[in-house]
């Protein structure tokens, strides 16, 4: 491979050509969001943030704007075109675009609310409205470690696995109520491997599949 095509192929990442909606459901771990909105962008692909109200308590959508390049979300009301395309319905328009709905943070309330099939929001909607064979839904729990060690949090994170949806694990360690234990975040590089392990090309046996 010759110097320039190899900085291509730098330049390019491993996420090149995918378009990832980028949805922050409410928690404190929305400030690793915009770290890696950035990582995802550096890696080639093109994002979209959507909000639920309760996210916007926690970090401005102007911040998330200026990073991703794009208008940011945050209600099923609103009909601004997104990168050109028209959304005058953006429950459907913005998931019909997507390679990929990353939900992170994905709060123990949201998850919950994925798993019964809620759609008062914007973002619920999208989930709920994709196209499932062709748009996956992959989400970043984050979440007090309790919370995370209850029986309806793991029943409905098995239950949302079963569903369809890949589930990217937590984090363990000191939390921001000043507990230690799992449930945390992933931290955005994590996330990012596992994000692009995702898309790659997986083999079975020495078969593409």
């Amino acid at each position: 491979m010759t110097k320039q095509a190899n900085e291509s192929v730098v330049e390019r990442g491993d996420l090149a050509g995918k378009h990832i909606v980028l949805g922050l459901s409410g928690g404190i771990a929305c400030y690793k969001a915009a770290e890696l909105c950035r990582a995802l962008i550096k890696q080639g692909a093109t994002v979209q943030v959507v909000m639920t109200e309760a996210a916007e308590q926690f970090i401005t959508a102007v911040t998330l704007q200026a990073l991703s390049g794009r208008p940011v979300f945050t209600s099923q009301w609103d009909s601004r075109p997104a990168a050109g395309i028209d959304n005058s319905m953006a429950h459907i328009n913005l998931s019909r675009e997507a390679d990929a709905i990353l939900i992170a943070p994905c709060s123990a309330d949201f998850m919950a609310k994925l798993l019964h099939g809620r759609a008062d929001d914007l973002l619920s909607l999208m989930c709920l409205a994709r196209p499932m064979d062709k748009v996956p839904l992959l989400l970043a729990p984050a979440m007090n470690r309790e919370m995370w060690a209850h029986p309806a949090t793991q029943r409905n994170m098995a239950q949302l696995s079963a569903d369809g949806a890949t589930i990217l694990g937590v984090g363990s360690g000191l939390q921001a109520c000043g507990e230690t234990g799992d449930g945390r975040m992933l931290e955005p590089p994590e996330l990012l491997d596992d994000i692009i392990a995702f898309f790659r090309p997986k083999v079975l046996a020495g078969q593409q599949v």
